[in-house]
């Protein structure tokens, strides 16, 4: 993570998210990423709806280190390892302070909705990741 600028969101575990045993379903802890991701994405001006949000989630992959047990707060902090030409790799740790739930990385490619084919990301968007996660060298 040397070159690369981490944010971390909040995000609230729901009573729906859990499974029998009371702990955060295996399957939820993408959508934990997700909501922080788009949360932390709306503050600086990619709100749902902005064209750079058309996105496929090519490879997800999460390791899974202790549960999340109950409802409530959880830390997602996460960063961009790669911003490419039409792609990003978003990495990531669900802790709740020292305690480490999961990590992993998500590699998704941006779309053009027409033509459903891999499209480039704006200038203004590059310029805003970069900004925003990318460390001067």
């Amino acid at each position: 993570m040397s070159d690369q600028k981490s944010r971390t969101e909040i995000v609230e575990v729901f009573f729906d998210d859990l499974d029998s045993f009371g702990v955060l379903h295996h399957a939820k802890y993408a959508m934990i990423l997700e909501r922080g991701v788009l949360s932390h994405f709306a503050k600086i001006g990619l709100a749902l709806g902005h064209a750079d949000l058309n996105n496929f989630v090519r490879e997800l992959s999460i390791t899974y280190e202790s549960p999340v047990a109950g409802m409530g707060p959880v830390e997602l902090t996460f960063w961009i390892e790669k911003l490419g030409r039409t792609s990003s790799v978003i990495a990531f740790r669900i802790h709740s302070g020292e305690t480490l739930h999961a990590y992993g990385r998500r590699v998704t490619v941006k779309f053009d909705p027409r033509t459903r084919k891999p499209a480039p990301w704006t200038d203004s968007t590059r310029h805003l990741i970069e900004e925003e996660f990318l460390m001067k060298q």
